[in-house]
């Protein structure tokens, strides 16, 4: 296990770990860029993706240059899809990237939506005269078949209907610079819980509180980097797992709920050989699975044990999130769609849907009664959330529509919960934005804001 402990300070300060070996305080986005550049030079993508997420914060506003940096970190660090949304702002401000070349961004340009970003960087580089402008693109086939296999060509995708949900702000509050890291919503105090990934620690931010408190630290808890957090409401546990990118281990810690404080840190055995944890759920009987993203497969740890065992390979590609349905039923986002895993019969099928139902793209899910809410990426790039209504068996989604067209985001790992019939996720809070007056601005800090949607 690593000592050393790894904390976020104001904008002009970050630090970042190699190996248990700190590095040079990052400043100034100068001095960002420059560590961002030297870790990708040693193939340490997700501190290349940290450290150029810090310099576009720290830099001057919408520079293309370190926005370009983000995007080219993003697909290295796995996260394409980003990387599309990044190099899509990029065109709309007239900026030509080099990504239609750059070999770094084959996987970008192997998604769905590339053709259309392709099509916006050329207009960019030589825009077509007024009098006769560029054709609008072909609609790229991404039908997905009851099976939840591509769709054949001319077989047309069916959108997803418009049936917004009431919105609403939950809150804003004032905090120094962190990366999100998972959100979690306690009904009975009325807090939000956040994880905050390279500073190893959870904030706690009281609904209509203006500021963020830390709740838990790494020194306490053992936290390597924070990945993901899920509430356990009827026995009052808080489960979060993090994980360690330089030695390839990942752990599972249990905390009480109310307080805090950290009850029992379960670590993966040496065994199972190198661990990523990449999302995690609890399930109604309290045994928590967790997606190992190095193993392609799900951890379990059943309630009442202090090991956790290898429930299911998943043979599945870019497996990104999870979502518990009843006891035994794991849904996982993957590249290819949404597959429903059977932990008790050791089984694995597509979800199926009607033809011509997207479930592809699928970055996050959540599980609702009977249905499923996601953050998809769509075609052109933008997010969304999307409600999939299921059949009584949990086997077919039934009915699909999008229930927030356009979801403003924050940096980081996905932050969305569902309490109850309420759904949140965390947002960087824009001056002026939402109904509400914004926090009073403390210095070093940042305006953030939790977003809330009432589920049918």
């Amino acid at each position: 296990m690593r000592d050393v402990l790894l904390t976020l300070l104001a904008v002009s300060s970050f630090l970042t770990v190699i190996e248990g070996q700190p590095l040079p305080i990052c400043r100034d986005s100068q001095e960002c860029r420059q560590l961002a550049l030297d870790a990708a030079a040693r193939g340490e993508y997700e501190r290349f993706h940290d450290l150029a997420w810090r310099a576009v914060q720290t830099g001057p506003r919408n520079d293309s240059g370190l926005m370009y940096l983000l995007a080219r970190a993003q697909v290295l660090s796995g996260r394409p899809h980003d990387a599309l949304v990044m190099l899509q702002r990029l065109a709309d401000t007239g900026v030509a990237a080099d990504a239609v070349t750059d070999a770094d961004f084959r996987r970008t340009r192997a998604l769905p939506g590339w053709p259309e970003v392709a099509a916006a960087i050329a207009r960019a580089e030589a825009p077509a005269p007024a009098a006769a402008p560029a054709p609008t693109p072909a609609p790229t086939v991404e039908a997905s078949r009851s099976t939840g296999a591509p769709a054949p060509v001319g077989s047309p995708v069916v959108p997803f209907p418009l049936e917004p949900a009431p919105t609403s702000d939950a809150g804003r509050f004032s905090a120094v610079p962190f990366l999100a890291a998972g959100l979690a919503y306690d009904a009975v105090s009325r807090r939000f819980v956040i994880g905050d990934a390279l500073g190893r620690k959870l904030i706690v931010v009281g609904v209509g509180s203006e500021h963020a408190d830390d709740m838990v630290r790494a020194d306490s808890a053992e936290f390597d980097d924070v990945v993901a957090l899920a509430i356990d409401e009827k026995r009052g546990d808080l489960w979060v797992a993090s994980t360690a990118d330089a030695s390839g281990e990942s752990a599972l810690h249990r905390l009480q709920l109310v307080s805090g404080r950290p009850l029992k840190t379960y670590r993966a055995v040496p065994a199972m050989g190198p661990t990523r944890l990449a999302a995690l759920a609890v399930q109604a009987s309290g045994s928590v699975v967790a997606l190992d993203s190095a193993g392609n497969r799900l951890l379990l740890l059943s309630r009442g044990h202090s090991d956790t065992t290898v429930a299911m390979s998943l043979k599945l590609s870019g497996a990104k999130s999870i979502a518990a349905g009843d006891d035994g039923v794991i849904y996982v986002a993957h590249d290819e769609g949404i597959a429903r895993v059977d932990l008790v019969s050791k089984t694995l099928a597509a979800l199926s849907a009607p033809e011509g139902f997207d479930l592809r793209r699928f970055e996050a899910i959540r599980a609702h009664r009977t249905a499923l809410v996601g953050l998809q990426t769509t075609p052109a790039g933008s997010r969304q959330l999307v409600r999939l209504t299921l059949d009584a068996a949990g086997r077919a989604v039934r009915e699909g529509a999008v229930i927030d067209p356009r979801v403003a985001e924050t940096e980081g790992y996905l932050s969305l919960t569902i309490t109850g019939d309420e759904l949140y996720y965390l947002a960087t809070d824009a001056p002026g934005a939402g109904p509400g007056p914004s926090p009073s601005r403390s210095p070093g800090a940042d305006q953030f804001v939790v977003r809330r949607l009432t589920l049918n």
